[in-house]
Protein backbone atom coordinates (compact mmCIF):
# COMPACT_ATOMS: atom_id res chain seq x y z
CA UNK A 1 0.00 0.00 0.00
CA UNK A 2 1.45 2.96 -0.57
CA UNK A 3 2.00 6.03 1.29
CA UNK A 4 -0.91 9.11 0.30
CA UNK A 5 1.46 11.76 1.28
CA UNK A 6 4.36 10.31 -1.31
CA UNK A 7 1.44 10.60 -3.91
CA UNK A 8 0.41 13.55 -3.94
CA UNK A 9 1.99 16.26 -6.56
CA UNK A 10 5.02 18.08 -4.82
CA UNK A 11 5.90 21.68 -5.22
CA UNK A 12 8.25 23.06 -8.00
CA UNK A 13 11.59 24.78 -6.49
CA UNK A 14 10.26 27.61 -8.32
CA UNK A 15 6.62 27.27 -6.20
CA UNK A 16 8.46 26.93 -3.34
CA UNK A 17 10.49 29.48 -3.27
CA UNK A 18 7.40 32.63 -4.67
CA UNK A 19 5.64 30.73 -1.64
CA UNK A 20 9.02 31.76 0.33
CA UNK A 21 8.99 35.39 -0.77
CA UNK A 22 5.27 35.70 -0.24
CA UNK A 23 5.51 35.17 2.91
CA UNK A 24 8.08 36.77 3.70
CA UNK A 25 6.67 39.92 2.46
CA UNK A 26 3.76 39.13 5.09
CA UNK A 27 6.56 38.80 7.47
CA UNK A 28 8.44 42.27 6.47
CA UNK A 29 6.38 44.30 9.58
CA UNK A 30 8.42 41.94 12.16
CA UNK A 31 11.59 41.72 10.13
CA UNK A 32 12.13 44.91 8.39
CA UNK A 33 16.07 43.09 7.98
CA UNK A 34 13.95 41.12 4.67
CA UNK A 35 14.23 43.84 2.13
CA UNK A 36 17.84 42.42 1.87
CA UNK A 37 17.20 38.75 0.82
CA UNK A 38 17.09 38.05 -2.81
CA UNK A 39 17.41 35.44 -5.13
CA UNK A 40 19.94 35.08 -7.50
CA UNK A 41 18.72 33.48 -10.88
CA UNK A 42 20.69 31.07 -11.54
CA UNK A 43 19.07 28.43 -12.79
CA UNK A 44 16.34 27.53 -16.16
CA UNK A 45 17.04 26.99 -19.30
CA UNK A 46 19.05 29.10 -22.09
CA UNK A 47 20.17 29.51 -25.17
CA UNK A 48 24.06 29.11 -25.77
CA UNK A 49 25.00 32.65 -26.44
CA UNK A 50 22.82 33.70 -23.02
CA UNK A 51 24.90 30.90 -21.07
CA UNK A 52 28.18 31.95 -22.62
CA UNK A 53 27.27 35.58 -21.96
CA UNK A 54 26.18 34.67 -18.61
CA UNK A 55 29.35 32.64 -17.44
CA UNK A 56 31.46 35.82 -18.71
CA UNK A 57 29.58 37.86 -16.67
CA UNK A 58 30.30 35.75 -13.27
CA UNK A 59 27.28 33.53 -13.30
CA UNK A 60 28.51 30.36 -11.24
CA UNK A 61 27.03 26.43 -11.47
CA UNK A 62 25.20 25.89 -8.39
CA UNK A 63 25.50 29.35 -6.69
CA UNK A 64 22.93 29.09 -3.96
CA UNK A 65 19.55 30.11 -5.03
CA UNK A 66 18.55 32.92 -2.08
CA UNK A 67 20.82 35.04 -0.03
CA UNK A 68 20.28 37.37 2.97
CA UNK A 69 22.99 40.31 2.77
CA UNK A 70 22.87 40.78 6.93
CA UNK A 71 25.38 39.81 9.05
CA UNK A 72 24.52 37.48 12.07
CA UNK A 73 25.21 35.19 14.74
CA UNK A 74 28.98 35.66 14.01
CA UNK A 75 28.42 35.20 9.98
CA UNK A 76 28.66 37.47 6.94
CA UNK A 77 25.24 36.45 5.73
CA UNK A 78 23.17 33.63 5.45
CA UNK A 79 22.63 31.69 1.96
CA UNK A 80 20.21 28.92 0.81
CA UNK A 81 19.92 26.50 -1.91
CA UNK A 82 16.71 25.75 -1.66
CA UNK A 83 15.47 22.18 -2.85
CA UNK A 84 11.66 21.16 -3.27
CA UNK A 85 10.65 18.97 -0.26
CA UNK A 86 10.90 15.33 -2.48
CA UNK A 87 12.76 14.19 -5.24
CA UNK A 88 15.41 17.04 -5.83
CA UNK A 89 19.00 16.40 -6.33
CA UNK A 90 22.12 18.14 -5.10
CA UNK A 91 24.91 18.97 -7.45
CA UNK A 92 28.28 18.65 -7.13
CA UNK A 93 28.70 22.26 -7.62
CA UNK A 94 25.63 23.34 -4.80
CA UNK A 95 27.64 20.87 -2.44
CA UNK A 96 31.05 22.94 -2.96
CA UNK A 97 29.16 26.51 -2.35
CA UNK A 98 27.79 25.02 0.31
CA UNK A 99 30.88 23.71 1.93
CA UNK A 100 33.68 26.59 0.81
CA UNK A 101 30.77 29.27 2.05
CA UNK A 102 30.86 28.47 5.49
CA UNK A 103 34.14 27.94 5.40
CA UNK A 104 34.61 31.60 4.49
CA UNK A 105 32.42 32.89 7.02
CA UNK A 106 28.41 32.58 6.16
CA UNK A 107 25.34 30.76 7.45
CA UNK A 108 25.06 28.47 4.01
CA UNK A 109 22.59 25.53 4.06
CA UNK A 110 20.27 23.30 2.29
CA UNK A 111 16.27 23.85 2.50
CA UNK A 112 13.68 22.00 1.75
CA UNK A 113 10.73 23.53 1.10
CA UNK A 114 9.92 26.88 1.91
CA UNK A 115 8.57 26.50 5.41
CA UNK A 116 12.21 24.65 5.90
CA UNK A 117 13.85 28.07 4.66
CA UNK A 118 12.04 30.17 6.54
CA UNK A 119 12.56 28.26 9.66
CA UNK A 120 16.88 28.61 8.96
CA UNK A 121 16.13 32.12 8.24
CA UNK A 122 13.65 33.64 11.03
CA UNK A 123 16.20 31.74 13.68
CA UNK A 124 19.10 33.80 11.70
CA UNK A 125 16.96 37.10 12.29
CA UNK A 126 16.46 36.37 15.58
CA UNK A 127 19.58 35.79 16.88
CA UNK A 128 20.27 39.13 16.39
CA UNK A 129 16.90 40.43 18.60
CA UNK A 130 16.86 38.17 21.83
CA UNK A 131 20.24 38.49 23.34
CA UNK A 132 18.64 40.14 25.87
CA UNK A 133 16.01 37.44 26.75
CA UNK A 134 18.58 34.89 27.09
CA UNK A 135 16.84 32.71 23.72
CA UNK A 136 20.05 33.11 21.83
CA UNK A 137 21.41 29.83 22.40
CA UNK A 138 18.26 28.48 20.82
CA UNK A 139 18.23 30.56 17.93
CA UNK A 140 21.89 29.83 17.32
CA UNK A 141 21.37 25.97 17.97
CA UNK A 142 18.99 26.30 15.40
CA UNK A 143 21.46 28.14 12.87
CA UNK A 144 24.39 25.33 13.72
CA UNK A 145 21.86 22.64 12.57
CA UNK A 146 21.20 23.82 9.56
CA UNK A 147 24.58 24.71 8.93
CA UNK A 148 25.60 20.92 10.29
CA UNK A 149 23.27 18.95 8.27
CA UNK A 150 24.12 20.72 5.28
CA UNK A 151 28.15 19.84 5.33
CA UNK A 152 26.89 15.86 5.83
CA UNK A 153 24.85 15.81 3.05
CA UNK A 154 27.76 18.03 1.08
CA UNK A 155 29.88 15.36 1.62
CA UNK A 156 28.23 12.27 0.89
Amino acid sequence: MSNARNDLPVATESEEQQALFRYCAVEMGRYPELEMLVHTPNEGKRTRATGGRLKKEGLRKGYPDITLYLPSCNYHGLMIELKRRRGSKKTQEQKGWICNLNNYGYAAAFCYGWEDAWKFIQAYLDVRRVEEFGLRGKCQEIVSDYILRSLQEATE
